[in-house]
């Protein structure tokens, strides 16, 4: 997908800055570097996939609690996987 995007005042000095550093090679490098420093300090899609992980552990716990899912016990899961719990 392309995209225009147009920045003046600091962000544009900042993009410059970092191409000028050699950090990046064009103003799209130093943009994607700089959506991976904030991904970095943020954790924004650590917290995209933690809220996704959380709604499809409350998915199942409504298909055990409805009866569409049962649960195993630690016995009977190595039985089915073959993988040991300790």
């Amino acid at each position: 997908m392309n995209m225009t995007i147009r920045l003046s005042g600091i962000p544009e000095k900042i993009i410059s800055g970092a191409i000028f550093a050699g950090l990046a090679k064009t103003k799209t490098d130093a943009i994607t570097l700089g959506l991976l420093e904030l991904d970095n300090k943020y954790k924004l899609l650590e917290q995209q996939e933690d809220a996704e992980d959380l709604r499809d552990a409350e998915r199942i716990m409504a298909e055990i609690k409805q009866g569409k899912r049962t649960l195993l016990s630690a016995k009977e899961f190595e039985q089915e996987t073959g993988m040991k719990i300790r």
